[in-house]
């Protein structure tokens, strides 16, 4: 389990198009993340969170209060410091800590997507800056025509199909556009899960932003 996903080559992450990033497959124990898939609540569970913005139609995040046994484990894991001393090496990025800020169980069903944007920079209540997304698909079938790609670059320039065993590890910066524009169509959830990790502020980190949305 993550034998792949840390033990990337930094050299390699870094010099990655558009932005550093990898896509990894079969990173996670598989019984693990079917276990986390069948926690996820229906679309319609009062507790997921939903935005009216447009450019987020249809998204649902699920924060710890509505994590099961098994999802709390794999967050638990991908959070912990093991991990996050492993990403470091893998990336060259640290020193790295995770955050439950904006991370947890995502879900979008039909019709739903998200626009390509570049996430906000700072904590808002640390000195830290986001460094690194983590996200890890749980679908067991996906298709192209069924919409909800993962695309990064600001031209769409990396094609990532969420299917199940799929991690996707990204830097954050002024390049790092991603999204997954193209509405979803049919009867179809997408499910993921993320990490998101964070190191001190630098001399050279950006000014606070909040997510800035692109055209799309």
């Amino acid at each position: 389990m993550l034998t792949d996903l840390i033990s990337l080559d930094a050299a390699k992450f870094n010099a990655a198009s558009p932005f550093p990033h990898a896509v990894i497959d079969n990173a996670w124990n598989s019984d693990i993340l079917r276990a986390c898939a069948a926690e996820f609540p229906p679309g319609h569970d009062p507790r997921w969170i939903s935005y009216p913005d447009p450019k987020e139609r249809g998204k649902r995040a699920g924060a710890s209060n509505m994590w099961g046994p098994a999802t709390r484990a794999f967050f638990d894991t991908a959070r912990s410091e093991k991990v996050c001393r492993a990403l470091e090496e893998a990336t060259g990025i640290g020193p790295l800590t995770a955050d439950d800020l904006g991370g947890g169980m995502h879900m979008t069903g039909e019709g739903g997507r998200l626009a390509m944007h570049r996430d906000f920079n700072r904590h808002p209540a640390l000195p830290l800056e986001r460094r690194l997304n983590l996200l890890v698909f749980l679908n067991e079938e996906w298709e192209r025509e069924w919409g909800g790609v993962l695309y990064l670059g600001q031209g769409q320039e990396v094609e990532v199909l969420p299917r199940f065993n799929r991690t996707v590890l990204f830097a954050c910066g002024a390049e790092s556009w991603h999204g997954h524009p193209d509405p979803i169509v049919g009867d179809h959830w997408r499910r993921s899960l993320a990490v998101y990790y964070y190191a001190p502020l630098r001399e050279e980190t950006a000014p606070s932003h909040t997510t800035i949305w692109g055209g799309q």
